[in-house]
């Protein structure tokens, strides 16, 4: 599924290190934010298990010292 905004349960596993069942536990429970089951299988969204991108800048030296 390369290029699926879409994880399976089996590869959702490999990234979150654990084991499929639990992963599918966790989607059966709703605890994985928009997981869907097609064809008998569950599928996550990439945006639910990969981390958030960093769109923020880094503050500024002068920034950091006002901070403080």
């Amino acid at each position: 599924m390369q290029g699926s905004p879409y994880y399976t349960a089996e590869q959702a596993a490999t990234i979150l290190q654990k084991h499929p069942d639990t992963i599918r536990r966790l989607c059966k429970r709703g605890e994985l934010a928009g997981a869907r089951k097609f064809g008998g299988e569950w599928y996550i969204p990439r945006a639910t298990i990969d981390p958030p991108a960093a769109t923020e800048q880094p503050a500024s030296t002068h920034e950091q010292k006002e901070q403080i």
